[in-house]
């Protein structure tokens, strides 16, 4: 693979995120969680809309003129291999079912991977304006300020995020997981977006985020950026985690492994 520059990365993910959440913030007036625009892909509770491939086309259509040698690898179907070496990871909108009811709690995620995985990511939130950045080993921002995990005060006093499958069988096996987890920590939170869950990581704004099954676009950029902020991130066959990931500050990790294993592969 020849050499890359990953600032020309990072300005183009960039670039077509904020591009891309302009187009979901102008459809969203128009859609709802009842609404006809709106069908169903794993179960009633798993919905997509136009507007979600109306974002991924707008990126893909971008990554396609700037770099066409390179793969894709989208939630709504995009899927190229990669000729140059680099593949992008695309969630064009994570949280639809918030975006859906009309809550901010949705961005816009992109990632370029190598060989050695996500080798920049950002995540754009456009309800709010923030954007978080990462490029790897080479730290992460938000909105241009240099961000850094909040240290471990150990599990009593730490406020966990966490997500839920769209299935109900799983939704029955995670639930056993709240049971060991909910009287351990500070508190649990669920905002419904992996890409904002692993940011909130990043800048500190909850002090761990594990799920029980993820997607690859889900994290791709988040993960980076939680990792780059000084998380240790754990996730994908072979690790205690195969289904599902892991983010916290490294004291804090390795504790909550304890609370979450074993960890069924579903």
């Amino acid at each position: 693979m020849r050499l890359v520059d990953v600032n020309e990365f990072l300005a183009l993910a960039s670039t077509l995120a904020t591009a891309a959440g302009a187009e979901l913030l102008a459809r969203e007036a128009t859609v709802s969680i009842d609404g006809p625009a709106v069908e169903i892909k794993s179960s009633a509770s798993d919905p997509v809309t136009a507007a979600d491939r109306a974002s991924e086309q707008l990126i893909t259509d971008g990554l396609a003129m700037a770099r066409p040698d390179d793969g894709l690898l989208g939630e709504e179907g995009a899927a190229k291999p990669s000729v140059s070496g680099i593949t992008w990871v695309i969630d064009p909108l994570d949280g639809t079912v918030n975006y859906l009811y009309g809550r901010p709690e949705w961005a816009v995620s992109i990632a370029a991977e190598d060989d050695a995985g996500a080798l920049v990511g950002v995540v754009h939130q456009p309800r709010t304006g923030l954007t978080w950045q990462a490029v790897r080993d080479g730290g992460a921002t938000r909105n241009g300020v240099r961000l850094a995990v909040r240290e471990s005060r150990g599990t009593a006093a730490a406020l966990v995020s966490t997500g839920f499958s769209y299935l109900a069988e799983r939704r029955a096996e995670q639930a056993e997981y709240l049971r060991r987890v909910l009287p351990a920590v500070r508190d649990l939170r669920r905002g419904g977006s992996a890409a904002l869950d692993l940011c909130a990581v990043a800048d500190g704004s909850v002090d761990a985020y594990y799920e029980h099954v993820i997607q690859r676009w889900d994290v791709a950029a988040g993960g980076l950026i939680a990792r780059e902020a000084g998380a240790q991130t754990v996730g994908g066959p072979g690790t205690p985690l195969p289904d599902g990931v892991l983010a916290a500050s490294p004291g804090l990790a390795d504790a909550l492994l304890d609370l979450l294993e074993p960890w069924p592969s579903l």
